[in-house]
């Protein structure tokens, strides 16, 4: 089973975004500056060994710990959710995304690029038909685009089609959802790699330029996220005894999942998107990958709690009034009509792969998860690789990132949120010079680093130095 994809979202994720992380070095906040007291001695190794705990933020469900609670507690996915979402109620029925409504997903990485499609079936594209096999793109130029067509995406040579096209969209052979990869479309990306989705896909003008859209039912979207975030093969362990559907209890640990992500998408959805133009997006938000890793035990979770989401009073109740002393009785009233009941709210269910084994509290309770040190013996890789974990961060690395203290002497760990081992995760933490100089910083701007110096690639706001001065 492959390494589940890290989950940084929110303050982590946006911060990440702007520092430009994986690529180069941590970029230090406009205006932050070292404070100037004694001399001291050099960090005592050239790396910094540090202990931590998780993968991601910690927020809500923790989807290694789902799977360990499914399949060796063998508890139900309504009792997972209840334990990492305390305080929210599960709605059935009647919310947003209970009509499996239509939504749309920037393919943010190939943002500001012309948008190239092709399918191995006949398709359209603003209105214009190719033949499968085609490729079709649409570039943006003042607020208009136009159409060519070429033999494959690769292709240098494009022949215009059409030109002062509004927004076209390119619709596949078929918006089934049993449709197969053959009758779908194919986004070329701006990288190289061919991205196949269901539903359509538009080339739009945003303010920021060009857009590409794939627009699909909800619980499409759901089954193509839950198929990036977790792994089909967890559906196969715990075995069935007593299981409320008679799959294997791992089972439950795929629709906890199913629910959680349809809860994001639809809390997006109900607050007018993630941006203007779109619902969601699909690295920065859920881990979209299209239909790439579709299996029938991740459509049966995401059919099994079909319109299911995480959801909350749209007003909190207003508090009790005391009793009024009686009054002298009055003429009757004519009767009022009955009030509307109070409508639910999705909402925004964060999660992460790992919590390291205490949630991060935050916008929901933070919880002990037991779960997540699942380690099961078998021909798959069923340990969770970032329970707890090491990372060597060579000294340099961060004397590069934080140039503005100089030579490094400590990272001081400065306050936590006191859940969990090591008083719980970091919240501040300083970068100490030799020169005595201190730079407060947010946690966040050591997870690059923590990341790189690991073999699973783990990082968390929740680590301490093993081998500091």
């Amino acid at each position: 089973m492959s390494h589940i994809r890290n989950i940084k979202r929110c303050a982590a994720l946006l911060a990440w975004a702007l520092l430009g992380v994986v690529a180069g070095p941590v970029a230090l906040a406009t205006g932050a500056a070292a404070t100037e007291p004694s001399a001291l001695a050099p960090f005592p190794a050239s790396h910094i060994e540090f202990v931590g705990y998780g993968d991601g933020p910690g927020l809500g469900l923790g989807e290694w710990g789902a799977f360990g609670y499914a399949v060796l507690d063998h508890e139900p996915y309504r009792w997972i959710l209840a334990h990492y979402y305390g305080g929210i109620t599960l709605s059935s029925g009647g919310n947003v995304a209970s009509a499996d409504p239509m939504i749309s997903v920037d393919i943010d990485e190939n943002d500001g690029q012309p948008v190239i499609v092709t399918s191995a079936s006949a398709f359209s594209f603003g209105g214009y038909s190719f033949l499968g096999g085609q490729a079709a793109r649409a570039v943006l130029s003042s607020g208009e685009w136009t159409l060519s067509e070429a033999p494959s995406c690769s292709s240098r040579k494009w022949a215009q089609v059409a030109s002062q096209l509004v927004n076209p969209v390119a619709t596949p052979s078929s918006l089934r959802p049993s449709a197969t990869s053959s009758q779908v479309l194919d986004i070329c990306e701006h990288g190289g790699a061919d991205l196949a989705v269901r539903g359509m896909v538009e080339a739009y003008d945003a303010p920021s330029g060009a857009v590409t859209l794939n627009t699909l039912p909800i619980e499409e979207y759901v089954l193509d996220v839950i198929s990036g975030e977790v792994s089909w093969s967890w559906g196969l362990f715990g075995g069935s005894d007593g299981s409320p559907q008679g799959q294997p209890w791992g089972f439950q640990a795929l629709e906890a999942q199913a629910v959680a992500t349809r809860s994001y998408a639809a809390a997006e959805l109900a607050a007018g998107g993630w941006e203007p133009y779109a619902t969601t997006c699909d690295s920065n938000c859920q881990s979209y990958a299209g239909m790439a890793d579709e299996r029938p035990d991740l459509d049966a979770a995401v059919a099994d709690t079909a319109g299911q989401i995480l959801a909350q009073p749209a007003q909190p109740a207003q508090p009790a009034q005391p009793a009024q002393p009686a009054q002298p009785a009055q003429p009757a009233q004519p009767a009022q009509p009955a009030q509307p009941a109070q409508r639910e709210v999705p909402v925004l269910a964060d999660y992460s792969a790992s919590t390291g084994g205490y949630t991060g509290g935050g916008p929901f309770p933070g919880v002990v998860d037991s779960g997540d040190a699942i380690c099961i013996k078998s021909g798959y890789y069923t340990c969770n690789p970032c329970h707890k974990w090491l990372a060597l961060v060579p000294v340099h690395a961060v004397e590069k990132a934080f140039e503005s203290v100089g030579k490094l002497a400590a990272v001081e760990v400065t306050q936590r949120n006191g859940l969990g081992a090591l008083g719980g995760r970091v919240e501040t933490i300083e970068i100490v010079g030799t020169s005595g100089a201190k730079l407060p910083v947010p946690s966040y701007e050591l997870e690059p680093l923590l990341a790189r110096a690991n073999p699973d690639h783990c990082a968390s706001d929740w680590f301490g130095v093993v081998n500091g001065p």
